[in-house]
């Protein structure tokens, strides 16, 4: 297994194990019990996101590169509704609707 995401949290890992199912890529995490003793320990503690299928990095590391686009962006996208959602809304807060491609 590859280690693909080292997140920031097990909240974060988890959010993005989901994302990437989402996305038909499999994937586990490891090391979210030791998140807790993160200065404590002495180990990298981060919860890392192991790829099932090593073939899947590819797909995989371009839709980590899009959430850490998204992450980090301070954006908005505008739903055809007319509302505003921040950019890693993937659907509109207000009606539902998938953000535009």
């Amino acid at each position: 297994m590859h280690t693909l995401y080292a997140a920031a949290n097990p909240l974060e890992a988890e959010i993005l194990r989901a994302y990437l199912a989402e996305h038909g890529i499999r994937a586990q995490l490891l090391g979210a019990g030791l998140w807790s003793g993160l200065g404590e320990l002495p180990a990298d503690n981060w919860p890392r996101l192991m790829l099932d299928d090593d073939s899947q990095l590819a797909p995989a590391r371009e839709l980590l590169r899009r959430y850490e686009h998204r992450r980090h962006a301070g954006a908005s996208w505008v739903c055809a509704c007319g509302e505003r959602s921040p950019v890693h809304f993937e659907i509109c807060w207000s009606c539902g609707h998938e953000r535009p491609a």
